[in-house]
């Protein structure tokens, strides 16, 4: 077991199931870290709000009180909830061990839903029981709250059960494969999710709303949509909204910032490489059984064209795979509130639309408290979507007409275009070289008397300096392409330059070739020639 968690080699990299149960490994810790404070105020809701309400004539009368055993076994669920995630962000923070936390994790959050569907199931009978006896009644958002937080405490813990899975069956070790900016992420998924909390207990008791409404209305705030079916009544309360609103938006906008680069950039960086790979190794296969000689020229053309096919397949298919979501995300929704609200499914479809372009006229608007409740978690899930669907936009479809826009105004503009930032960079570098190359040649230098030496020694001392120049002038274009482009691409003569400074040769569709994996070339190269450069003097140094 410990030997295949420490797997090593091409076959262990790329291999199939290696590589999807790798990529899991850090998207379910972030599902778990980024459900388990939303469940927990779903659950909080529950516990405040009563669960049923009586109605007279089709309106509000009163709230039908809860049994003491409800109520216990609610804030239990609560507690394990909170346990449940307690656990798994001092994990995160690794202050405790990852067996000792997934243990405790996935058993409060099953614990927790267990007791929820138990609840869920005594009130059910209760209702009946009610509408039998004539008594006109319906669920209130606590009721519908604690179906939802039963739902995300389960989600929660079979996320960290396959995450566990993936553990026992040795593709990765004991602990969550995440970044110090993906834990940032979910500190601010806690800090946006407890801002909501607070804001629910402040507003409920200014404005006098249930709990259940007052978080609907923080939720409407801070997400800028703006139905208006709830809005501030009072001078205190439109006093503290305004920097309630400010911070909420300001963290949902760190949320969002990070959500498209830091949620999808490690999956899609190593299913881009598994493609490289596939294409590369059936490049090989196909040579082999083909008897026709290529040069080496032949492969590294090959080998481009591999990297720039797999990126270009690989940005269309997430993009195409994140509409379908986005697609079913918003269908379904709509589909949800037309059961809930009564609408036409065009209506709803219209009303998920607005909410999703935060535009809010407020013609339509969630009356009913599960659309209350299902909205709060709907539109907390359509942000992620939102912008991760607006990120895979931006690498295809935008980003090719922002290049053909560029591509344009630099035909049509060249001429009365002003320099760009980097262009003055540019500038500056190079005035700041010259500037420092004439000064040291302006420098009085050393009296070297002559010494006659033998011819052959000369000749091996000026080969010497030669190389370390050669070496030396790579290196200095090497740091000119650093400032200016990470990412640029060496041509092939570039890259034969370099091989015959190493003396080396590549086989650039092999496993050992140096543009078998998408890497800055520029660094690259640079610790080559630098590596070179630096044996070559310590040798020197030692005859």
């Amino acid at each position: 077991m410990a030997g295949r968690s420490q797997r090593t080699g091409e076959e262990d990299i790329f291999e199939f199931l290696y590589l999807k149960w790798t990529t899991l490994a850090s998207s379910f810790p972030l599902i778990a870290g980024a459900l388990g404070p939303v469940s927990n105020l779903f659950s909080i809701v529950a516990l405040v709000e009563k669960w049923k309400i009586v109605m007279k004539d089709g309106q509000f009368d009163h709230f039908y009180p809860d049994s003491a055993w409800t109520l216990a076994l609610n804030a239990v669920s609560l507690v394990l909830g909170v346990l449940a995630n307690a656990s798994l962000l001092a994990n995160f923070a690794g202050r405790v061990k990852y067996n000792l936390s997934q243990a405790i994790s996935i058993g409060s959050f099953y614990f927790a839903s267990v007791l929820l569907v138990a609840i869920i199931a005594d009130q059910y009978r209760t209702y009946l029981s009610m509408v039998e006896q004539g008594v006109e009644v319906q669920f209130s958002q606590g009721y519908w709250s604690a179906v939802i937080t039963s739902v995300l405490y389960f989600a929660c813990g079979f996320v960290l059960t396959l995450n566990e899975i993936g553990h026992l069956r040795g593709y990765y070790p004991a602990n969550f494969i995440l970044t110090s900016a993906q834990r940032s992420l979910m500190i601010q998924i806690l800090c946006i999710t407890i801002w909501l909390a607070g804001g629910g207990g402040v507003f409920s008791r200014l404005e006098s709303y249930t709990y259940g409404d007052a978080v609907y209305y923080c939720d409407v705030t801070i997400l800028t949509i703006g139905l208006g079916d709830l809005h501030p009544t009072r001078d205190l309360s439109r006093a503290i909204l305004l920097p309630y609103a400010l911070i909420g938006v300001l963290i949902l906008g760190l949320v969002v910032s990070n959500i498209g680069t830091l949620v999808i950039s490690s999956s899609q960086q190593m299913l881009a490489l598994s493609r490289v790979e596939r294409l590369r190794v059936r490049q090989l296969k196909r040579w082999d059984s083909d008897a026709t000689r290529r040069t080496n020229e032949d492969s590294f053309n090959v080998m481009r064209k591999i990297h720039h096919l797999a990126k270009r397949r690989e940005l269309w298919t997430v993009l195409g795979v994140r509409v379908v979501c986005f697609c079913i995300f918003w269908l379904v929704g709509a589909l949800v509130f037309s059961k809930l609200e009564g609408w036409t499914y065009f209506d709803s479809v219209y009303f998920c639309s607005l909410c999703l372009l935060t535009v809010g006229y407020g013609d339509f608007v969630p009356t009913t408290p599960g659309a209350k409740s299902f909205f709060v978690l709907w539109s907390l899930m359509a942000v992620p979507l939102v912008t991760i669907l607006i990120s895979s936009l931006c690498e295809t479809i935008i980003g090719t007409v922002v290049r053909v826009t560029d591509a344009l105004g630099d035909l049509t503009l060249k001429n009365v275009s002003s320099p760009s930032s980097k262009d003055v960079s540019q500038v500056i570098l190079r005035k700041m070289t010259t500037d420092l190359e004439l000064r040291t040649r302006s420098q009085p230098q050393p009296d070297r008397r002559y010494r006659p030496r033998p011819l052959n020694e000369v000749d091996r001392d000026n080969n010497e300096v030669d190389k370390a120049l050669v070496l030396i002038n790579a290196i200095q274009g090497i740091l000119t392409d650093l400032h200016a482009n990470r990412t640029k691409k060496y041509s092939y003569e570039e890259w034969n330059r370099l091989a015959h400074a190493l003396d080396m040769q590549f086989d650039w569709l092999g496993a050992d070739s140096p543009i078998r994996f998408p890497v800055d070339e520029p660094a690259l190269l640079l610790r080559l020639y630098w590596n070179s450069l630096k044996v070559h003097l310590s040798s020197k140094r030692m005859a």
